[in-house]
């Protein structure tokens, strides 16, 4: 099987694994809908204010480019919303919109005791599992379907927004690459591909950041690297590369070259509106900066070591200190059953030159016996 024949392939199948158990999982998924789908009735039941317009509620953010990650401790999944209205904004003011959305929710018995007033949007909040932050805005002009006007209820002023035209600057970044490394393998042995197999280097590189993100910043939460700002560095230097592995590297190697040969703070802009500084907050309070250059400085030594093959216990040490012991066990025990699988069936032998696992194809291989509980 050629998914253990190559370094990279086999590296890429473990991250691959351990990126989908961070995914929100299909019954939380679902019930994100159910609530989503009520939300949008309810909004547009509304005899008051928005039924004359015409107007979109749809998702953005981490759940729109597959990028979720599972939260750790008593941190929630997160669903963005926006609440897209197909008006002219210059006939309403920003905290007219905004109280308006906030009336309506609050007409509703359920959504009144979830409701939480944030800066830009109105969040849901659903007992500790997941939230919903509603981003209410109207579209910006006529020619650019995506770009939006929303409050800024701290300026009492419209900021423009391009939630949806980010997705796709996204998802096009992620599709710089047609066919990962995995992909190729399996359909090399001809192998069923998984669902997940269809998950994008970047997308997986993104997933596996955040969470070493949130491990890094567990016990200092006040200066941790926002998403966004993460998912648009992870976008603007990935390169194409087919492989997981080869993906994060390149990512954290420009980011160390940028944060070195600068004299001041890089700048991280919206790709979809330049106006716009995601690390604007940097300027006001340095320890943002410093927090996200030790971080990343931490995650590229890490990677150093993993790429010097110092074997498979060495290898295992960083990765549970990267991403969770829990994370990597799972993925290791995961992969360890296809292994297992493969040797059962003879399809996995010991390359007698190297030591490593290698396909049972030629007289290089010896054959690896099967393994019963008794070991016999």
């Amino acid at each position: 099987m050629k998914i253990f024949e190559d370094k990279y392939v086999q590296m890429d199948d473990l991250l691959d694994r351990m990126a989908e158990s961070l995914q929100l999982d299909e019954t939380r998924y679902n019930l994100m809908i159910q609530h989503y789908e009520a939300i949008k009735k309810w909004i547009e039941s509304d005899t008051v204010f928005f039924k004359p317009f015409e107007y979109e509620l749809y998702p953005h953010g981490s759940v729109r480019i597959r990028t979720t990650v599972k939260p750790i401790g008593k941190d929630e999944f997160d669903l963005d919303l926006a609440l897209h209205i197909k008006t002219s904004w210059a006939n309403h003011t920003p905290e007219k919109i905004y109280q308006e959305l906030k009336r309506r929710l609050g007409e509703h018995a359920a959504y009144k005791q979830r409701m939480e007033l944030k800066n830009r949007c109105i969040r849901l909040n659903y007992s500790g599992d997941f939230h919903m932050d509603i981003l209410p805005g109207v579209q910006e002009n006529s020619f650019d379907p995506d770009k939006l006007r929303v409050p800024d209820r701290s300026r009492n002023y419209w900021v423009s927004s391009n939630p949806r035209g980010y997705a796709k600057w996204f998802m096009n970044r992620a599709e710089l690459v047609k066919t990962s490394l995995l992909q190729k393998a399996r359909r090399a042995e001809n192998l069923p591909e998984n669902d997940y197999d269809a998950k994008k280097p970047l997308q997986r590189a993104v997933q596996l950041i955040k969470r070493y993100r949130d491990l890094y910043f567990e016990n200092k939460p006040e200066f941790k690297t926002s998403s966004i700002i993460l998912t648009t560095i992870a976008g603007e230097f990935y390169m194409g590369e087919e492989s997981i592995f080869l993906a994060i590297e390149s990512i954290i190697n420009r980011i160390r070259v940028k944060t070195h040969e600068l004299p001041t703070r890089i700048k991280v802009l919206n790709p979809v509106n330049p106006e716009e500084d995601f690390t604007d907050k940097w300027d006001e309070d340095p320890r943002y900066y410093k927090a996200f250059r030790e971080f990343s400085e931490h995650l590229y030594n890490e990677w150093q070591e993993l790429k010097r093959e110092n074997g498979l216990i060495s290898e295992a040490k960083i990765l549970k200190a990267l991403f969770g012991d829990e994370l990597y066990m799972r993925a290791q025990l995961s992969q360890s059953q296809v292994i297992s699988t493969a040797r059962r069936e003879q399809q996995l032998g010991i390359n007698r030159n190297s030591g490593t696992l290698a396909a049972v194809v030629g007289s290089a291989s010896t054959g690896v016996r099967s393994n019963t509980f008794f070991g016999n």
